[in-house]
Protein backbone atom coordinates (compact mmCIF):
# COMPACT_ATOMS: atom_id res chain seq x y z
CA UNK A 1 0.00 0.00 0.00
CA UNK A 2 3.00 1.97 0.64
CA UNK A 3 3.92 1.54 -2.54
CA UNK A 4 1.38 2.35 -4.28
CA UNK A 5 0.91 5.60 -2.53
CA UNK A 6 4.55 6.41 -3.23
CA UNK A 7 3.94 5.87 -6.65
CA UNK A 8 0.92 8.85 -6.53
CA UNK A 9 3.02 11.10 -5.08
CA UNK A 10 5.63 10.59 -7.80
CA UNK A 11 2.75 10.86 -10.71
CA UNK A 12 1.20 14.07 -8.73
CA UNK A 13 5.14 16.40 -8.89
CA UNK A 14 7.35 15.58 -12.02
CA UNK A 15 10.50 16.87 -12.37
CA UNK A 16 11.13 18.25 -8.51
CA UNK A 17 13.36 17.10 -7.13
CA UNK A 18 12.58 14.36 -4.50
CA UNK A 19 12.81 15.17 -1.43
CA UNK A 20 14.28 18.20 -1.40
CA UNK A 21 11.79 20.60 0.10
CA UNK A 22 8.79 18.15 -0.07
CA UNK A 23 6.47 18.04 3.28
CA UNK A 24 5.04 14.59 2.05
CA UNK A 25 8.27 12.86 0.79
CA UNK A 26 8.99 9.70 2.70
CA UNK A 27 12.03 7.60 1.81
CA UNK A 28 10.47 3.99 1.54
CA UNK A 29 12.68 1.02 0.69
CA UNK A 30 10.94 -1.87 0.09
CA UNK A 31 12.87 -4.99 -0.14
CA UNK A 32 11.74 -8.09 -2.21
CA UNK A 33 12.67 -11.77 -1.54
CA UNK A 34 11.54 -12.83 -5.45
CA UNK A 35 10.40 -10.42 -7.83
CA UNK A 36 8.42 -13.03 -9.29
CA UNK A 37 5.76 -12.49 -6.17
CA UNK A 38 2.79 -10.65 -6.85
CA UNK A 39 2.05 -7.11 -5.31
CA UNK A 40 -0.01 -6.09 -2.27
CA UNK A 41 -1.99 -4.52 -4.52
CA UNK A 42 -3.04 -7.06 -6.78
CA UNK A 43 -4.96 -10.54 -5.63
CA UNK A 44 -3.16 -13.19 -4.75
CA UNK A 45 -3.80 -16.56 -7.13
CA UNK A 46 -5.72 -19.09 -5.29
CA UNK A 47 -3.27 -21.98 -5.89
CA UNK A 48 0.45 -21.37 -5.68
CA UNK A 49 2.85 -23.05 -6.65
CA UNK A 50 6.26 -24.10 -4.47
CA UNK A 51 8.47 -20.99 -4.85
CA UNK A 52 11.79 -21.46 -6.29
CA UNK A 53 13.99 -19.37 -5.79
CA UNK A 54 15.88 -18.35 -8.73
CA UNK A 55 19.57 -16.70 -8.09
CA UNK A 56 19.27 -12.95 -9.57
CA UNK A 57 21.13 -12.95 -12.75
CA UNK A 58 20.86 -9.60 -13.80
CA UNK A 59 23.23 -8.24 -10.27
CA UNK A 60 25.44 -11.24 -10.93
CA UNK A 61 25.82 -11.57 -14.72
CA UNK A 62 28.61 -9.59 -16.32
CA UNK A 63 27.49 -8.14 -19.63
CA UNK A 64 28.99 -9.81 -22.72
CA UNK A 65 30.33 -6.57 -24.05
CA UNK A 66 32.55 -6.69 -20.76
CA UNK A 67 33.97 -10.17 -21.89
CA UNK A 68 35.25 -8.65 -25.52
CA UNK A 69 36.64 -5.72 -23.62
CA UNK A 70 39.13 -7.63 -20.91
CA UNK A 71 39.66 -9.62 -23.97
CA UNK A 72 41.04 -6.73 -26.15
CA UNK A 73 42.60 -5.80 -23.29
CA UNK A 74 44.77 -9.15 -22.63
CA UNK A 75 45.38 -8.78 -26.52
CA UNK A 76 46.51 -5.14 -26.30
CA UNK A 77 48.63 -6.09 -23.44
CA UNK A 78 50.15 -9.59 -25.01
CA UNK A 79 50.71 -7.30 -27.88
CA UNK A 80 52.65 -4.36 -26.36
CA UNK A 81 54.53 -6.95 -24.09
CA UNK A 82 55.47 -8.84 -27.69
CA UNK A 83 56.51 -5.53 -28.51
CA UNK A 84 58.72 -5.01 -25.53
CA UNK A 85 60.34 -8.17 -26.41
CA UNK A 86 60.97 -7.83 -29.81
CA UNK A 87 62.35 -4.27 -28.51
CA UNK A 88 64.66 -5.55 -26.41
CA UNK A 89 65.82 -8.38 -28.45
CA UNK A 90 67.06 -5.48 -31.14
CA UNK A 91 69.18 -3.02 -28.34
CA UNK A 92 70.37 -6.13 -27.61
CA UNK A 93 71.69 -7.30 -31.25
CA UNK A 94 72.44 -3.63 -31.76
CA UNK A 95 74.25 -3.51 -28.48
CA UNK A 96 76.23 -6.06 -29.69
CA UNK A 97 77.03 -4.55 -33.16
CA UNK A 98 78.09 -2.07 -31.46
CA UNK A 99 80.05 -3.69 -28.93
CA UNK A 100 82.26 -5.45 -32.10
CA UNK A 101 82.07 -1.98 -33.32
CA UNK A 102 83.70 -0.61 -30.26
CA UNK A 103 85.99 -3.46 -30.38
CA UNK A 104 87.37 -2.69 -33.71
CA UNK A 105 87.81 0.96 -32.88
CA UNK A 106 89.56 -0.68 -29.59
CA UNK A 107 92.24 -1.61 -31.91
CA UNK A 108 92.57 0.67 -34.56
CA UNK A 109 92.69 3.16 -31.97
CA UNK A 110 95.42 0.88 -29.89
CA UNK A 111 97.23 0.84 -33.67
CA UNK A 112 97.73 4.33 -33.65
CA UNK A 113 98.83 4.95 -30.01
CA UNK A 114 101.49 2.26 -30.93
CA UNK A 115 102.13 4.39 -34.41
CA UNK A 116 102.38 7.31 -32.51
CA UNK A 117 104.59 6.26 -29.43
CA UNK A 118 106.93 4.65 -32.49
CA UNK A 119 106.88 7.91 -33.90
CA UNK A 120 107.33 10.08 -30.64
CA UNK A 121 110.45 7.52 -29.83
CA UNK A 122 112.10 8.05 -33.59
CA UNK A 123 111.43 11.74 -32.90
CA UNK A 124 112.80 11.74 -29.19
CA UNK A 125 116.41 9.29 -30.66
CA UNK A 126 116.58 11.89 -33.72
CA UNK A 127 116.60 15.15 -30.71
CA UNK A 128 118.71 13.43 -29.06
CA UNK A 129 121.10 12.34 -32.32
CA UNK A 130 120.59 16.27 -33.24
CA UNK A 131 121.97 17.29 -29.66
CA UNK A 132 124.55 14.73 -29.95
CA UNK A 133 125.90 16.61 -33.14
CA UNK A 134 125.60 19.95 -31.83
CA UNK A 135 127.49 19.38 -28.85
CA UNK A 136 130.22 17.35 -31.09
CA UNK A 137 130.11 20.63 -33.85
CA UNK A 138 130.57 23.24 -30.64
CA UNK A 139 133.28 21.22 -29.09
CA UNK A 140 135.02 21.34 -32.65
CA UNK A 141 134.46 24.81 -33.06
CA UNK A 142 135.52 25.67 -29.74
CA UNK A 143 138.63 23.29 -30.86
CA UNK A 144 139.40 25.31 -34.37
CA UNK A 145 139.00 28.79 -32.02
CA UNK A 146 141.78 27.62 -29.76
CA UNK A 147 143.83 26.51 -32.72
CA UNK A 148 143.11 29.63 -33.95
CA UNK A 149 143.84 31.82 -31.36
CA UNK A 150 147.04 30.06 -31.09
CA UNK A 151 147.99 30.32 -34.95
CA UNK A 152 147.21 34.09 -34.02
CA UNK A 153 149.53 34.25 -30.90
CA UNK A 154 152.18 32.39 -33.25
CA UNK A 155 152.01 34.94 -35.84
CA UNK A 156 151.99 37.87 -33.61
CA UNK A 157 155.25 36.17 -32.01
CA UNK A 158 156.42 36.16 -35.88
CA UNK A 159 155.52 39.41 -36.23
CA UNK A 160 157.40 40.55 -33.60
CA UNK A 161 160.41 37.90 -34.67
CA UNK A 162 160.26 39.45 -37.90
CA UNK A 163 160.42 42.91 -36.85
CA UNK A 164 163.26 42.49 -34.47
CA UNK A 165 165.21 40.35 -37.41
CA UNK A 166 164.73 43.31 -39.36
CA UNK A 167 165.77 45.70 -36.97
CA UNK A 168 168.80 43.41 -35.98
CA UNK A 169 169.46 43.55 -40.33
CA UNK A 170 168.99 47.14 -40.43
CA UNK A 171 171.62 47.80 -37.76
CA UNK A 172 174.32 45.34 -39.28
CA UNK A 173 173.46 47.19 -43.03
CA UNK A 174 174.61 50.47 -41.09
CA UNK A 175 177.19 48.97 -39.38
CA UNK A 176 178.47 47.64 -42.75
CA UNK A 177 177.63 51.15 -45.05
CA UNK A 178 179.55 52.60 -42.14
CA UNK A 179 182.71 50.40 -41.76
CA UNK A 180 185.39 51.40 -44.77
CA UNK A 181 186.02 49.02 -47.11
CA UNK A 182 188.98 47.09 -47.10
Amino acid sequence: MQAAAFQNKKRERPGRDEGACDPHYENIALAFRNRDQSKPSQSAPTKQAPVQHKPLLDTTQVPPWLHRAIMILFILLAFIFLSCIILSALVLVKNSEMAKELLGLKGELSNVSNMVQRCQNEQRNQWMEIQRLIQEATRDIGTVRNKVQSGDDKLKTLLTDITHIKKTLEALEKKIHTQPSK
